[in-house]
């Protein structure tokens, strides 16, 4: 404490004629987004709110209202130039034609029927599946195909279908993103994955210390095989169904992957309470 004018020294206070809070942030000139980040990044848990609402509690309307979609369709014409890879899967844009039905016909332990039995006996619905509108353009077609693969992501990076198993598909996407993209358009497709990501180790740091080290190492594994994997964002999932999830991971490139057990730990985080 005896270091703060120290620590100080190159804090200089701006002039500003505003009557009102601003910055050169435009995230933190945004007041949902500030009330987002203080609520969600300081409070417990609890049965009164569910983790998996954390996001569209703000956090998507905020980030929609800040996107600047043009610039975004900017930085992917001058991906596709430059990144062949990118170019096709752009220029492919394929979307599963995801049903119940569709995933009824793999067998069990598969990807396509652990996924299917998620959907029949645990009360998922399916991503972004037939029916929904289609994209019309390449970053529409981005934001469509990154939240159809989310839940195939959980099975090959051996997230659990629990509240801390979320954080291997979060990591693993902001690793993985920046690791095969340019970082202008990396940053702006994983703006969402910053802020949704890091909300649950700060609540683990300063509510749950118990499982600190549990989450820390999570968060290692996903950037780990993000780095080091093939860009799990643009794979046809699709052609893996009929595979294990450790078969998936061969045939994909996806490296350093394997289950983890996080569901004491999530139960602790959550504040269920019960044993």
């Amino acid at each position: 404490m005896d270091n703060l004018d120290y620590l100080m020294q190159r804090v200089k206070p701006v002039q500003t004629g505003s009557s009102v809070l601003t910055s050169t942030s435009k995230y933190l000139n945004h007041a949902g987004l500030r009330d987002w980040i203080a609520t969600h990044f300081l409070r417990r848990n609890g049965p009164d709110r569910g983790n998996e609402g954390d996001t569209a509690d703000g956090l998507i309307s905020a980030l929609a209202q800040l996107t600047d979609t043009d610039e975004i369709e900017r930085l992917i014409a001058n991906e596709r130039e430059r990144n062949p890879v990118f170019r096709a899967w752009i220029d492919e844009a394929y979307i599963g034609p995801h049903s119940v039905e569709y995933f009824a016909e793999y067998r069990p332990g598969t990807i396509g029927g652990i996924y299917h039995d998620c959907l029949v006996n645990r009360g998922f619905q399916v991503n972004l599946g037939r029916g929904t509108l289609q994209p019309r353009t390449p970053y529409e077609f981005i934001r469509f195909r990154m939240g159809q693969i989310h839940d195939f992501e959980h099975l090959v990076t051996g997230g659990g279908f629990n509240t801390l198993g979320e954080l291997l598909p979060y990591f693993v996407r902001l690793a993985n993103v920046h690791r095969h993209l340019s970082p202008a358009l990396a940053g702006e497709l994983t703006k969402f994955y910053v802020l949704g990501g890091y909300r649950f180790p700060v609540r683990a740091g300063l509510h749950y210390p118990e499982i600190y080290l549990t989450v820390l190492d999570i968060v290692q594994r996903g950037i780990r095989i993000g780095l080091e994997s093939t860009p799990i964002f643009m794979a046809r999932f699709e052609d893996v169904l009929h595979l294990t999830p450790i078969e998936a991971r061969e045939a994909l490139g996806i490296r350093h992957a394997e289950d983890l057990d996080t569901d004491e730990a999530s139960r602790i985080f959550d504040d269920r309470g019960d044993a």
